[in-house]
């Protein structure tokens, strides 16, 4: 079932909680839901306050029916009266009943969020070796390197625009300083107006990093209503936020490293090993395996276009003291696929 039926099932078990209706299988059920969330607790209160509230005024309309009855049965004295008198209790139940049922579908739709736009969210999805395009429905465009997923509204509501990141992405995002567009990274947001930027955010990672082109960014924490901002990048500098430590600092960086992948383009400057290994593999598809130590101190700059795996690893011998073992991929018995993997060493010295 969906959210909404969801919820209306839910709202149900309480009412015939309430009335003490419900069987073992039914009251097992709303335990469940009770446990499962302290929301949920503050949801069920609610709920058995307008519950109570519905019976206080049927029990004060009983009450108040009742005399008036009394009253009305002495002084009948025709058929006439008590059709005019019959007509007159309609009126009353109605006004009653009206003011009850209209609280308990405001109370209704306010907690459960009946009559509410269900906000239906999308995913898109790159393989590693895939890069790819979207534009989202404000107009904002969102490039895609290899292995990353975008998670996003199919259509903005509200105050702001909210999208989450894993993997990385460039951002060409829609002039709208009226609604800001965020990019969450699991604790701290990206926060623009209308700019460009890229963002690093791989789970495997140890830092995200953030790439200003043009315009202007905050990193920004809390929630919106109570939001802190930590730090604005200007043009040409980079964001890099350690995961573990929630630590942060800013510098200036060269672009075409971190943009020219929206490009085709792979670019290295004075990256160590362990790093040129982990964006090769994103970029082919292939696990590098950097088994050798003493590599730790070798750094790289090269740019590559339309190499292939090997080419790129030829490239990268040539400038230092490296030798590689390609494992081609195969099927496993469990029906699973083997990526290739690249073993990395030192080349030794011929005696």
């Amino acid at each position: 079932m969906n959210k909404l039926e969801e919820k209306n099932h839910i709202y149900k078990l309480i009412q015939l909680g309430y009335l003490q209706e419900l069987d073992n299988r039914r009251k097992e059920e709303l335990e469940n839901w009770l446990r499962s969330s302290p929301d949920h607790i503050s949801e069920y209160e609610d709920i058995i306050k307008v519950l109570r509230y519905a019976d206080r005024l049927t029990s004060m309309a009983k009450i108040d029916t009742a005399g008036d009855l009394l009253l009305v049965k002495q002084k009948m004295k025709s058929g006439s009266q008590l059709r005019k008198l019959s007509v007159y209790f309609q009126r009353i139940a109605a006004l009653l009943i009206i003011p009850l049922l209209l609280f308990s579908v405001w109370t209704m739709f306010n907690r459960f969020g009946f009559g509410k736009h269900e906000v239906v969210m999308n995913r898109t999805e790159t393989s590693y070796g895939v890069r790819s395009q979207i534009q989202l429905s404000d107009g904002t465009k969102v490039w895609l390197n290899s292995g990353s997923k975008l998670f996003y509204p199919e259509k903005f509501n509200g105050k702001s625009r909210e999208v989450r990141l894993i993997g990385e992405a460039y951002f060409q995002v829609k002039s709208d300083r009226e609604h800001p567009f965020y990019v969450d990274l699991d604790g701290y947001k990206i926060k623009a107006t209308g700019t460009s930027f890229n963002i690093s955010n791989y789970t495997s990672d140890n830092e995200v990093i953030a790439y200003l082109e043009h315009g202007k960014v905050a990193l920004v924490g809390g929630q919106k209503e109570k939001e802190t901002e930590y730090s604005q990048l200007e043009e040409g500098e980079m964001i890099i936020l350690n995961k573990a430590q929630k630590q942060y600092r800013i510098q200036k960086a060269d672009g075409s490293k971190y943009l020219s992948w929206v490009n085709g383009k792979l670019v290295f400057k004075k990256d160590n090993i362990r790093d040129v290994a982990v964006r090769l593999g994103r970029w082919f598809n292939v696990e590098l395996v950097v088994n050798d130590e003493r590599l730790n101190d070798y750094i790289f700059t090269a740019t590559f276009e339309k190499e292939s795996l090997e080419e790129a690893l030829i490239l990268l011998s040539y400038s230092s003291p490296i030798k590689y073992k390609i494992i081609p991929g195969h099927q496993l018995n469990d029906s699973s696929y083997y990526n290739r993997k690249v073993i990395i060493s030192k080349m030794e010295k011929a005696k």
